[in-house]
C-alpha cells in the first residue's frame, strides 16, 4: 500500500543530460522542438534522427568530466499492462523502478558516456485467458542503457552506442525505432548536425548490431502470451535519412529502412559483403518477382515520413507511412498501397499566453491494423514475421510504435507551460487489433501531466485512468486500471 501511495502521483517524463547527447524522450528534446516552433532554434534541424548531439568545439588541452544526474523512475499499474515509451521497463501490472545514473567524459574528438539502467518489475499474475496475457514472476536486469563512446569528425560522427534512438517525426508513436524497448548494443556513422549541401541538408544515421531476446518474458508482439521461441542471435541493419530542400523553408521529408537476419543466415556464402553487413544499402526493396522471398531468414520493413514545420503559426505537420512487407514490383505497390500498411499523422500547435507562457496543443493518430484487402491476401500483422519468430522486437519488446500489434491509436494533449513548469492533460483511445476480433477491446484513457525543477530536482508526475471495454476481446468484460509513474532527478553539481 505504501508503494501504491508513493506511486500513485506518477510521472513519464525523462530529464536533460548533462552531455553532448539529448535523450530521447526527455524533457530538453521537446524544448528544443517548442523553441523551433517558435523560431528560436536551428530551422534546418528536422527532430527525425534521434538522439540530437550538440555540437561543441574539440578541446585538445583540457579534458572534461560530468556527473551525469541520478534518476529514479517507478511506475505502477493497478489491472494490467499498460504503458509504452519507457525504454527498458516492461509490460507488467503492479510496482516497476528504473535506477540510472553514470559519467561523461570528453577530450578532443573523442566522447565516452556511460549510462547503465537497473530495472526491477514485481510483475504480478494478471486477468488473462487464451489469446492474452503472461505474469507472475518478479524480473530484474542491468542494462549498458544510455552509454556511447563516439569519435566526432566535424559534422559526422562514427563509434558504438546502447543508446535509444527515435527515427521519424511522431511524438507518441514511430513506426521502426523508438524508445519502446532498451536500447541495445550497435555501431554508428552519423550526422551531429545538418550537412548543408547546394540542394538543401542532410541528416542520416545507420547502424548495425545485434538483437536479443529473454526467456523470462512474453513477446510484445505476440499479445504477451508465453512463447517457446528459439531466440537466436539477429543482425540487424537500419538507417534513416532525412532531407530538408532549400528552397522549402520548414520541409522536411525522408525514410527508414530496417532489416534482420539470424546471425547463422547472415554467415551464408550467398550473401556478399554488403548485402551481409548493410543490407539496407545493398538489397532492393522490392521482391524482385522472386516468389521465394518470403521464406529468407530476412524480415524488412520500410518507412516514408514527412515533417513541415510554420514558425509564424507556431504550427507543425507530420506524417509517417510504412510497410510491414515489401511489393512484388512497382505495379504492386501502385495497385495495393495499403497492403501491410501502417502510418502515423499528427500536428501540434503553439499558442502564446502572455507572461512568458504557452499553451501546446497536439493531435496524433497511428494506424496499425491489417488493411481490409487482408481478406483476399494476408500480410498479418506490423512486427510479426514468418521467418523470424521473434518478429521486430529486442528483448522481447517492440522496437516501433509501442501501443504495437495491430493496434489503433489517437491521442489529444494540451499543456500549459511556463518557464521550468509544465501542467497538461492526455486523452488517448486504443483500439486493439480490431480486424482479428469480433467483440472489440477499447481502451480509453484521461490522464494529467506536470513536471517542475526544486534546487537540484527535477519532478514528472504523470496519472492516467483507462476504461477497457470488452477486455480481453471478451464481450462484456469492462476493467478500470490506473496507470501511474514517478520520476524524480537530481543533477550533482
Amino acid at each position: 500500500m505504501r508503494q501504491l501511495i508513493l506511486i500513485i502521483l506518477s510521472t513519464y517524463i525523462s530529464v536533460p543530460i548533462l552531455a553532448q547527447t539529448t535523450q530521447v524522450g526527455s524533457v530538453e528534446e521537446e524544448v528544443l522542438r517548442t523553441k523551433q516552433l517558435q523560431g528560436t532554434y536551428d530551422s534546418l534541424l528536422s527532430f527525425t534522427v534521434r538522439p540530437l548531439t550538440q555540437v561543441v568545439k574539440a578541446n585538445w588541452k583540457k579534458p572534461e568530466f560530468t556527473v551525469l544526474p541520478f534518476t529514479l523512475t517507478q511506475q505502477y499499474n493497478t489491472h494490467h499492462p499498460y504503458g509504452w515509451n519507457d525504454g527498458a521497463m516492461i509490460a507488467a501490472k503492479g510496482y516497476q523502478a528504473m535506477v540510472s545514473g553514470g559519467v561523461y567524459a570528453r577530450y578532443g574528438a573523442l566522447e565516452v558516456q556511460l549510462r547503465p539502467e537497473f530495472v526491477y518489475a514485481a510483475n504480478p499474475a494478471y486477468a488473462s485467458n487464451s489469446q492474452y496475457g503472461n505474469g507472475g514472476k518478479s524480473f530484474q536486469k542491468l542494462y549498458p542503457g544510455q552509454s556511447s563512446i563516439r569519435l566526432n569528425m566535424g559534422p559526422v560522427a562514427i563509434g558504438v552506442s546502447s543508446e535509444n534512438l527515435w527515427w521519424g517525426p511522431g511524438y507518441r508513436s514511430a513506426l521502426l525505432m523508438s524508445n519502446n524497448a532498451p536500447g541495445f548494443g550497435h555501431v554508428f556513422f552519423r550526422t551531429r548536425k545538418p550537412v548543408r549541401t547546394p540542394i538543401g541538408s542532410f541528416e542520416w544515421q545507420i547502424i548495425g548490431g545485434e538483437l536479443g531476446s529473454n526467456d523470462a518474458l512474453p513477446y510484445e508482439n505476440q499479445n504477451l502470451l508465453p512463447n517457446q521461441i528459439s531466440g537466436k542471435s539477429r543482425y540487424y541493419n537500419g538507417m534513416v535519412l532525412s532531407y530538408h530542400p532549400k528552397w522549402v523553408p520548414g520541409l522536411f521529408v525522408g525514410f527508414t529502412r530496417a532489416v534482420q537476419s539470424y546471425t547463422s543466415y547472415n554467415n551464408s556464402a550467398q550473401l556478399n559483403t554488403f548485402e551481409k553487413y548493410i543490407p539496407v544499402l545493398a538489397l532492393a526493396i522490392q521482391k524482385k518477382n522472386n516468389l521465394f522471398d518470403d521464406t529468407l531468414f530476412r524480415d524488412q520493413l520500410a518507412s516514408f515520413f514527412l515533417r513541415w514545420v510554420l514558425p509564424k503559426a507556431g504550427t507543425e505537420f507530420y506524417a509517417e507511412y510504412g510497410f510491414n512487407d515489401y511489393g512484388a514490383n512497382t505495379r504492386d505497390y501502385l495497385m495495393s498501397p495499403t497492403h501491410s500498411a501502417a502510418y502515423t499523422v499528427g500536428l501540434k500547435k503553439i499558442v502564446s499566453l502572455g507572461d512568458r507562457a504557452m499553451l501546446e496543443l497536439g493531435f496524433e493518430l497511428t494506424q496499425m491494423s491489417e488493411s481490409p484487402d487482408r481478406i483476399v491476401r494476408p500480410a498479418g500483422n506490423w512486427y510479426v514475421h514468418g521467418q523470424i519468430s521473434e518478429g521486430y522486437t529486442h528483448q522481447n519488446q517492440i522496437m516501433g510504435a509501442g501501443a504495437g500489434f495491430g493496434t489503433n491509436v489517437q491521442s489529444v494533449m494540451a499543456t500549459w507551460v511556463k518557464g521550468g513548469r509544465r501542467l497538461g492533460f492526455l486523452i488517448e483511445r486504443l483500439e486493439r487489433d480490431p480486424n482479428m476480433h469480433a467483440d472489440k477491446w477499447v481502451d480509453l484513457g484521461l490522464g494529467a501531466q506536470s513536471q517542475w525543477t526544486y534546487q537540484q530536482m527535477v519532478i514528472g508526475l504523470n496519472i492516467e485512468f483507462i476504461n477497457s471495454t470488452n477486455y480481453l476481446w471478451e464481450k462484456g468484460i469492462n476493467k478500470l486500471n490506473l496507470h501511474s509513474r514517478l520520476s524524480v532527478a537530481y543533477r550533482i553539481k
